[in-house]
């Protein structure tokens, strides 16, 4: 019954860009790297670097860097309190824009027999540097909240009743803008759902490749849909 629920839960997420009336098509590749550094039984330092390349392989995307403090008080639920620097390409301005983000996390995760599911929630303080195509320095800053929400279910390929280093995982964000933002005054600001084929090298490190579908609701011109070549490695290990 969970296992439905999540497949139901994702697709209609997932469908949430079937409304858009115009949408502007593209294609990216997603290079992720996620690691986790734990410093205690409880204390554990995540971090990730995502180099988000649009049109295959060009110096237009976006660079992400993430790090964040994490406790675990106990076996399911985690808590994280982290920085985010990310510069984003403008086609309009011809340069990369600048966001700091200071972000508060939850995460539960429910782990049975037939799969792993993990929910995130996430809420996020960001502020944006604006440019124009003739000034190349910021001439000020944008500050909004935004809310996500991020459940992963992952289940292992078994052969035999054995389980193999295979699995196949299911994943969707929602992002939402709340307490009139400056940023983008429109309520959903974005979706992501990504279906990935991945392997187990060892019990600490994972591959994993997929096909993302974003969709992104600006707070000007035409709603995107971007179709992404998903890549990403998870590393977790002790200090």
């Amino acid at each position: 019954m969970r296992t439905k629920i999540c497949l139901a839960l994702c697709l209609l997420m997932g469908g949430l860009q079937l409304s858009a009336q115009e949408l502007t098509q593209g294609y990216s590749h997603w290079y992720t790297y996620f690691g986790t550094a734990q410093i205690n039984q409880k204390w554990a330092i995540a971090y990730d670097f995502q180099a988000r390349i649009r049109n295959g392989i060009s110096n237009k995307g976006q660079i992400l860097n993430r790090a964040g403090l994490q406790y675990t008080p106990g076996k399911n639920a985690s808590y994280l309190l982290g920085y985010s620097f990310i510069t984003t390409y403008s086609d309009g301005a011809d340069q990369y824009f600048p966001e700091h983000r200071i972000y508060q996390q939850f995460i539960y995760k429910n782990n049975t027999r037939t799969f792993n599911m993990t929910h995130r929630v996430r809420f996020e303080e960001r502020w944006v540097g604006q440019k124009t195509a003739a000034v190349k320095d910021v001439q000020h800053w944008k500050y909004g909240h935004r809310l996500r929400y991020f459940n992963r279910t992952q289940f292992p390929i078994r052969k035999a009743e054995k389980v193999t280093p295979f699995y196949f995982a299911l994943q969707n964000e929602f992002f939402m803008n709340v307490f009139n933002s400056e940023i983008n005054n429109k309520f959903v600001d974005q979706n992501r759902f990504l279906i990935a084929q991945g392997y187990a090298l060892k019990p600490n490190l994972k591959v994993e490749a997929g096909y993302m579908n974003h969709f992104v609701q600006p707070a000007t011109g035409n709603n995107s849909m971007t179709h992404i070549l998903h890549l990403a490695v998870f590393h977790n290990f002790n200090l």
